[in-house]
């Protein structure tokens, strides 16, 4: 008995030692996908029904399971399900895992707007996620956002609220595309963009997507350097909301609430989002009054349709320093020195100030059609008004002539228009007396573009889907000149001086509200038709794209004309053919290669290139020509980019920038054609997750950006004809206004489960200055343009994670420019090719915004 006893405890130990030996602990968190942060009560199930467990308040869980392969499945109410195969041994890696929200219309919009797939998509593409977005952009603008993507330069301009410019690649704004949503928001009459019509957009963006290059878009025909995808937030499938304050250590403050309902019984859902900045701005008189809201509604119609509405603005006014400093005024008066702006009566007054509000709406339409079939359709809608001030002056030096205290004197401006007795003949020979010489304008711009693009997903078999749809807009803008403020004068005399019909016998007194000098439309239709091919089989993928396009361009000028003020209609033909090819070696190498070609339609400036109705003759498209081959590497918490890439530019249209006096005292704009620019350049991005608590990332780039080509510029007077030539000497000169050498380093520290640290450090080199190469017509000048010294700069990040009264809490403190360097960031070459000459933009020195946001 006593044996049997001993023989039973001994195989119930067996049994014991047998089952530890076969399970162990799995641990792992669960993070938001957009912010980064832990999600509690998240439902983990394993194949085997009966285990199970949740995630804690940080999003942290720990399960007992057998060893071998199991399916795990992730679940929560506001987040879209997620499963993943894992291989559970002795060793086991620590799992991150991320869900992504419930978004309605999310997946569904990535179609319209060609979101790239990283591994699938044989391009070169970084996407920046809401965590990002949300913790850097503080008192950044939205470009700045971008910085840490390689061949990416993005920094602010004058200081004022919005005023940003980024390059990539060495290509600037122009020929960059910007997407809304899939919908190109770029201006059809020049490539511009305004950043400071989407200043609240950064607070309602899910991702940014950054295709280098040819990219996947296929209706961003100028998107020579790249492709900028702006994936706004869409309705919130979980009820939920937020509200955010944050100030700036030089008085800048912002309030934003959000709100969703949550989807309803009935298939609705709203989400809501506004905001509210003000203050006096780091740069003297570039104060900020400004609002944003974003709103979408849904309906879930069906299984088969879903209807998406998106509206978004941004009503703003803010302050700007227009023109750069010289070193002289930089070492005399400081970075924050703004040279456009004194006092009159009391309060600021400033030459240089913007307003502007653009909405921007749109209804998407998704249609099921089939399981292999998805119709997704954009009817958008944008119209904007607003302006900047200007001043004009008559008799008179310019108000910036007039100084006091190293500011613009508006007392003495004032005084002169009340007490000169100066008197000016009519052209009906009347002499009148009283009139300002000095006044003050705004220049208003008015547009209002609405469009349709719709794409059709069909999946052939499970090897080949094919992509096709079409892209219209219809674009009116109007451009005006309208008297503000007399500033103590009767009336203004107009004298139609740059008017090719004069006077006309139209009225030449002129009060505020009237127009003077500039009144013109420009009219800009756009079809285009694309499709693409996409081909999957094993290893390989492979896409062929193509779009065919037309451009309607029309321009109506009321100054210059009197009568017939319109244009002739001037169409031009455009397309672009590309495609690209990549190998999933394994599942941690790929290899992709692409090339492309573009026959490029010239925008509206260069049609109507000298101020008038007359429309440039011979004017053919650019062409770009592009190739690039990648490789990747993702092993475990190691994931590598490698790029290389070759753009060759020809026959760009470039048009000098000032006017040029011809003999007869006309004058004139060159225009440059013929021009060519090699960009070519390799790239290297890379993030390493080292431990639990720390992760690494890193972005090279090395360019070599140059003008191919010395030109002839053509001068043609004011009827468009053929007068005289200029030469220009561009060949081997450097492509300014954008570094050529970029490295960086960012990284994130986890100082504790709530408290994380994050930091950029970017190195800039080889940046020159900007100029103008119809400028360069002497032979004996073929010095490089000024080059602005090498610079770094380093960014801190803390975030802090809690809990008010139940409700998550996020405290952060955002630190720019830690180590306090004031350096030049952009400039346009002078004369000397020196520093003597140069003017430019200084970086802020160190600022600091402090943040709280509380959700419920």
């Amino acid at each position: 008995m006593k044996q049997l006893i001993t023989s039973l405890i001994t195989l119930f130990i067996s049994l014991l030692q047998l089952t530890a030996t076969a399970q162990t602990t799995i641990k792992g968190r669960v993070t938001d996908f957009t912010s980064g942060a832990g999600i509690e009560q998240v439902s983990i199930q394993t194949d085997q029904q009966s285990k199970g467990t949740v995630t804690d308040q940080n999003g942290y869980f720990s399960l007992l399971i057998e060893k071998g392969s199991h399916n795990l499945t992730f679940g929560h109410l506001s987040y879209r399900p997620f499963s993943i195969r894992v291989i559970v041994g002795d060793k086991n890696e620590f799992l991150n895992i991320q869900l992504t929200p419930d978004m309605i219309g999310l997946d569904e919009i990535s179609i319209i707007s060609s979101h790239a797939r990283e591994r699938n998509t044989p391009v070169a593409v970084s996407t920046i996620k809401t965590a990002l977005i949300q913790r850097e952009i503080g008192g950044q603008e939205y470009p700045e956002i971008m910085k840490m993507t390689p061949g990416v330069y993005a920094t602010k301009l004058g200081g004022g609220n919005g005023d940003a410019r980024i390059s990539i690649r060495g290509f600037q704004q122009e020929n960059i595309g910007l997407l809304l949503n899939g919908v190109p928001v770029s201006s059809v009459e020049n490539g511009l963009v305004y950043w400071s019509n989407w200043a609240g957009l950064g607070d309602a963006t899910q991702s940014i997507q950054v295709q280098r290059g040819l990219g996947a878009s296929r209706v961003a025909l100028n998107s020579v350097g790249g492709t900028i995808n702006i994936i706004t937030k869409t309705t919130e499938a979980s009820k939920g909301g937020s509200i955010s304050h944050a100030i700036s250590d030089f008085g800048n403050r912002k309030i934003i609430m959000s709100f969703s309902t949550g989807k309803t019984d009935k298939g609705y859902a709203m989400t809501f989002l506004g905001s509210r900045t003000t203050g006096p701005g780091y740069v003297d008189a570039t104060h900020v009054d400004a609002w944003a809201w974003f709103l979408s509604i849904s309906k879930q119609i069906n299984p088969e349709h879903l209807l998406v509405f998106t509206g978004m603005g941004a009503p703003e006014r803010h302050g700007q320093r227009t023109y750069g400093l010289t070193k002289q005024q930089y070492d005399q008066f400081g970075n924050r020195y703004n040279p456009n702006w004194g006092m009159l009566n009391g309060k600021i007054e400033s030459l240089s100030e913007n307003f502007y509000h653009k909405p921007q709406l749109s209804l998407n339409h998704y249609w099921n059609i089939n399981e292999k079939s998805l119709l997704a359709s954009s009817a958008y809608l944008s119209f904007g008004d607003g302006g900047g001030k200007y001043s004009e002056s008559f008799m008179s030096d310019g108000a910036s002539g007039f100084r006091k205290n190293n500011q613009i004197d508006w007392d003495a401006v004032y005084r002169q228009n009340i007490n000169h007795s100066d008197s000016v003949q009519l052209a009906g020979g009347e002499f009148v007396k009283g009139f300002s010489k000095i006044i003050l304008t705004n220049y208003r711009a008015s547009h209002v573009w609405y469009g349709l693009l719709s794409t059709l997903n069909h999946e052939v078999n499970e090897n080949l889907k094919i992509v096709t749809g079409i892209h219209t807009r219809y674009f009116k803008s109007n451009l005006r000149e309208e008297i503000s403020n007399l500033l103590g004068g009767n009336f203004w005399v107009d004298q139609y001086a740059w008017s090719l019909a004069g006077i006309g016998g139209r009225n030449q007194i002129k009060g505020v509200g009237d127009i003077i000098n500039v009144d013109n439309d420009a009219r800009v239709d756009v079809v285009s038709y694309f499709g693409q091919a996409e081909y999957r089989i094993g290893k390989v993928n492979a896409f062929a794209a193509g779009t065919v396009s037309n451009t309607w361009f029309r321009r109506t000028d009321r100054i210059n004309y009197i009568g017939n003020t319109e244009s002739e209609l001037v169409s031009k033909a455009g397309y672009d053919l590309k495609a690209g090819l990549g190998y999933n070696i394994d599942n941690h190498h790929n290899l992709y290669l692409n090339a492309g070609y573009y026959s490029k339609a010239p925008y509206f400036k260069f049609v109507f290139a000298n101020f008038s109705n007359a429309v440039v003759q011979d004017l053919g498209n650019e062409i770009i020509e592009a190739f690039e081959a990648g490789y990747g590497f993702s092993r475990g918490n190691i994931n590598l980019k490698f790029n290389a890439y070759y753009t060759l530019w020809r026959d760009k249209s470039l048009l000098s920038r000032e006017n040029i006096q011809l003999e007869n005292n006309a004058q004139t704009r060159a225009l440059i054609r013929g021009l060519d620019a090699l960009h070519k350049g390799l790239e290297f991005e890379g993030t390493a997750k080292l431990s639990r608590s720390l992760m690494l990332g890193s972005v090279l780039s090395l360019g070599d950006w140059r003008w191919k080509n010395d030109v002839q510029a053509e001068l043609y007077n004011d009827n468009q004809v053929l007068i005289d030539y200029t030469e220009v000497y561009a060949r081997d000169l450097k492509v300014g206004d954008a570094p050529q050498f970029q490295a960086g380093i960012y990284g994130e520290l986890m100082l504790a489960q709530d408290l994380a640290l994050n930091f950029n450090w970017l190195y800039y080199g080889r940046l020159y200055a900007g100029f103008d190469p119809s400028g360069r017509n002497n032979p004996a000048d073929r010095n490089q343009p000024y080059r602005i010294p090498d610079y770094s700069m380093t960014d801190l990040f803390i975030n802090y994670s809690f809990n008010i009264a139940g409700l998550k809490t996020i405290a952060s403190v955002s630190c720019y420019n830690l180590l306090n360097k004031e350096v030049i960031m952009r400039g346009e070459d002078g004369s000397s090719h020196e520093l003597d000459t140069f003017r430019g933009f200084w970086s802020p020195g160190r600022t600091f915004n402090l943040s709280m946001k509380i959700s419920f």
